[in-house]
């Protein structure tokens, strides 16, 4: 079989890779932040200059053919080594210019870092910020992310991290609604209360179970996995939730209820991956970013720097 190299390059093969993990030709334009068009026309150039069908269309979407299946591992292979190259390329540059991308959770990424940022690009007019807003853990090693701030400790090998402070929690309701409806005395209490909890997560549920209760999600008046959606509520008098105790002290509309029981801490880790720690543009985010939330909270009271 004669296969003529010249007609296709690592970006038709990026996309078969992304076509076979998503399964759709949609699905896999948004992962690469691309169009649909240009997803379908590198699939069709890369089939043309293999002479093989690697894909078979139908409405359900796209399904690998015996031959796209057997390429998926080697395309992998290939993906891993060209994110390998720009990590290692990335960690040899010497000016502190470009960007760097950054990835947090939505109450980081929405109230803190905003807040903390301004400081950081006056001091440092070279570099640009790109902040990806997510509770999904951006993947560090296929260069979704320069730097990732995560409420929990990375465990991947190829990863340098480092833990800047310990987030505690606590329940926390509006005083008008404790006026009407009391304070709980107890955590299976909020039974009786309207309890904001989460939607498909299951980390409230967990923790009832730890201290002796067993929550189910009809126990939870309001629910929701987003947890900014979570601070408006308690803030709003929808009723009782948990939240960060740093945060809440800003309120002075809230109260902490239920103060006896010791929620798990949050941790609160920086990280980046081992290839890029020298990078300089990097490395002065981290350092940055490893100062500067070492008290996360005061960031909301000073505000724009």
């Amino acid at each position: 079989m004669y296969i003529n190299f010249m007609r296709y390059s690592w970006d038709y093969i990026r996309t078969f890779q992304a076509v076979a993990e998503t399964g759709s030709l949609s699905a896999a334009a948004r992962a690469l932040q691309t169009t649909q068009p240009t997803v379908g026309r590198h699939i069709d150039l890369l089939e043309d200059a293999l002479n093989m069908p690697l894909f078979v269309r139908s409405r359900e979407g796209m399904s690998l053919t015996q031959q796209g299946a057997d390429l998926v591992a080697e395309a992998k292979m290939m993906e891993t080594a060209a994110t390998g190259f720009e990590r290692h390329a990335a960690g040899l540059e010497e000016e502190v210019t470009g960007v760097v991308r950054i990835s947090a959770n939505e109450i980081f990424g929405v109230m803190m870092l905003p807040r903390i940022l301004p400081r950081f690009l006056q001091d440092n007019p070279g570099i640009e910020v790109e902040l990806i807003v997510s509770n999904s853990a951006a993947n560090l090693l296929q260069r979704d992310a320069d730097v990732a701030i995560r409420m929990f400790r990375p465990t991947q090998n190829d990863l340098v991290a480092r833990k800047i402070a310990d987030l505690p929690l606590g329940f926390y309701g509006l005083h008008n609604y404790l006026s009407a409806y009391g304070e709980p005395q107890t955590f299976g209490d909020l039974r009786s209360h309207r309890f904001i909890g989460m939607d498909r997560e299951t980390s409230l549920i967990d923790v009832g179970r730890m201290l002796g209760e067993t929550f189910t999600p009809s126990d939870f008046v309001f629910r929701c996995d987003n947890i900014l959606t979570h601070i408006e509520a308690i803030r709003s008098g929808v009723g009782i939730g948990v939240t960060h105790q740093g945060l809440a002290a800003q309120w002075p509309e809230v109260d902490q209820v239920l103060q006896d029981i010791k929620l798990p801490s949050l941790d609160l880790w920086i990280a980046c991956h081992s290839e890029v720690r020298h990078n300089k543009r990097i490395r002065a985010v981290m350092d940055f970013l490893g100062e500067a939330l070492q008290k996360p909270y005061e960031c909301i009271e000073e505000g724009a720097m």
